[in-house]
């Protein structure tokens, strides 16, 4: 196998990290497991209530966390219950107070993790294989082990989001640091010789200009879109997840802001995709931004009006990670470009 076959793959594997973690802020499910990096305890997590419950007369192993009383206790030792609870047996989990169980976000949250360790896997083994470019070029071994070193602080990152119970300026941070580990590996990509001969392009100075000003307006609208969020979340939270037509409203200056900030995105990339055109569409990608600027101004154009459909959350951030990483390949190619 190919370490650019490889390394490509393992692009798309952290790049679904960004997926599942859109579909579990979507379905609420980011307490599914209140510890980590095991769930309850459990490697695989519990399916049913009675999982976490007390019963009598039954084993539980050290580290197995039950809800009792609203609380969440984990056990200290292997032991078998008797015929009424003895906290003696049990130790108070003190990360956070949050004890509820729901089977769907457990495992909801438990294939994020799981999609999360084995891209894990996945980079470690590219680092290995990256050892063979140490003396012809050994950037590659570096950038390879950056990224590494950036999924263990990422993991880091996803225990302090579950033991903040998920608060959002958390989350915002560990979304960003998901970005900059896909950008290492767009450059990390680009930094690889070429095993066959390509259609040559020109590098176009224009093209370049305007794409450096999109990537500029991407990262300032995702953080926007990350700071509408919170508020987003809080507010439901107040609510009680109820009253959705009212979320928008209340999100005031910050959202009406992020929506208005969208028409710059659009107007730059009208401009990139007519700078392609007179380039006779050499560049496919810049095609591929317009339409990916479409699907997320769409997808905001519903969440505005249709009370923040849930479905269209993950849509959403998805386009806009999809639109930063065609942006930053696009990048990287020109880079490529002007140097030949």
């Amino acid at each position: 196998m190919s370490f650019k076959f490889f390394a490509k793959f393992t692009l798309v594997s952290i790049f679904l990290i960004i997926v599942a973690g859109s579909v579990v802020r979507m379905t609420g499910s980011g307490m599914g497991c209140p510890d980590w990096p095991k769930c309850f305890g459990f490697i695989i997590p519990p399916t049913h209530i009675e999982q976490v419950e007390w019963r009598e007369t039954q084993p539980f192993f050290a580290g197995q966390m039950i809800i009792y009383e609203a609380q969440l206790w984990s056990a200290k030792t292997n032991f078998t219950t008797g015929g009424s609870y003895d906290a003696s047996n049990w130790a108070p989990y003190k990360k956070h107070n949050y004890a509820i169980f729901n089977a769907t976000h457990t495992w909801f949250e438990y294939i994020n993790r799981l999609i999360g360790a084995l891209s894990g896997i996945f980079t470690f083994v590219m680092l290995l294989m990256s050892l063979r470019f140490w003396n012809s070029k050994r950037k590659i071994v570096f950038l390879s082990a950056v990224v590494v070193f950036l999924m263990g602080f990422q993991a880091w990152l996803g225990a302090t989001v579950v033991f903040s119970v998920l608060q959002p300026a958390q989350i915002t941070i560990h979304m960003l640091v998901a970005l900059l580990i896909v950008a290492l590996m767009m450059y990390l990509i680009s930094e690889l010789p070429e095993s066959t001969k390509k259609d040559p392009l020109i590098f176009d100075k224009t093209l370049n200009r305007l794409l450096v000003v999109a990537i500029i307006l991407s990262l300032i609208q995702i953080t926007l879109g990350t700071q509408v969020r919170q508020l987003i979340d809080e507010i439901s939270r107040s609510l009680g997840h109820t009253q959705r037509d009212l979320w928008i409203g209340l999100a005031g200056n910050t959202f009406k802001f992020h929506r208005s900030f969208a028409i710059s995105l659009v107007v730059v990339h009208a401009l990139l995709f007519y700078r392609n055109y007179k380039l006779q569409w050499s560049f496919r990608g810049v095609n591929a931004l317009v339409f990916v600027v479409a699907l997320e101004v769409l997808s905001g154009i519903i969440l505005t009006y249709f009370d923040m459909m849930a479905l269209m959350q993950p849509i959403h951030l998805v386009a806009a990670s999809l639109l930063f990483v065609i942006q930053i390949s696009l990048y990287f190619q020109f880079k490529k470009l002007k140097t030949t």
